[in-house]
């Protein structure tokens, strides 16, 4: 089995090193190749030097950097479209570089993702948990994840999780193209696209733990795309 592990960053100096350590020392032993696949917006603080400092040491790490700061959205197709066409990775996982993401979660995933086309860390089914946030925030995020799956007509439970595996054939059929979103909104609308395809997903449980070093990407602008998407879906089958 051979695993891709795309990771977006902006200013992840503190994070990113202790991050890649622990999929290299914890991961690469399960699969037969990782392939972990760094996507910078040119962080000010060197992140994409530090990675491929990091790349001397661990074989299979790719750092593409962008030349400015581009979306979340954006970071996921170019670095989705990279292992599709130049690696041949048959799973591909996607996950903060904010230790918010467990690599401890990784192995459970491998063994449930069989039966399914994608999985879902979701911090909303039995046996999941979120570290470090007030009710204020777990209330917007439950009522933005709420919106979502009614405007997208989805039913996964944790419709903004970024912390998702999938097998490549399902990746092939995303048409990337018709995604609008550059930032956080592109993880609903690939939901949708795969609902539309009849995949078939599974959520499984996770423990989501706020960062606590750097600071959240999450900004009005994010928010406004958010809405604008969730709108674009009312009335569509």
């Amino acid at each position: 089995m051979k695993l891709a592990i795309v990771i977006p960053t902006y200013n992840e100096a503190e994070t990113i090193p202790s991050l890649i350590n622990e999929l290299f020392e914890k991961i690469k032993q399960l699969v037969e190749r990782l392939d972990i696949l760094i996507i910078d917006d040119s962080s000010p603080d060197g992140t994409a030097d530090i990675a491929r400092e990091l790349g001397a040491k661990y074989e299979k790490i790719t750092v593409i950097q962008r030349p400015k700061k581009m979306g979340l959205g954006a970071a996921y197709k170019e670095g989705f479209s990279h292992v599709l066409e130049k690696l041949d990775s048959e799973l591909i996982l996607q996950m903060d570089a904010d230790h918010s993401h467990q690599p401890s979660e990784i192995p459970n995933m491998l063994e449930k993702i069989k039966n399914f086309d994608f999985l879902i860390a979701s911090r909303h089914v039995e046996g999941s948990d979120v570290i470090g946030w007030g009710i204020g925030r777990k209330a917007t995020h439950s009522i933005a994840g709420a919106i979502a799956r009614i405007c997208a007509k989805i039913e996964i439970k944790d419709s903004t999780s970024g912390f998702r595996m999938f097998k490549k054939k399902t990746l092939e059929k995303v048409d990337f193209n018709k995604i609008r979103s550059d930032g956080f909104a592109f993880q609903i609308e690939v939901l949708h696209q795969l609902k539309q395809l009849g995949m078939k997903g599974l959520e499984v449980p996770t423990v989501f733990v706020n960062r606590t070093e750097g600071s959240s990407k999450m900004g009005s602008s994010e928010m406004m795309q958010f809405i604008t998407m969730c709108i674009s879906y009312i009335g569509r089958k």
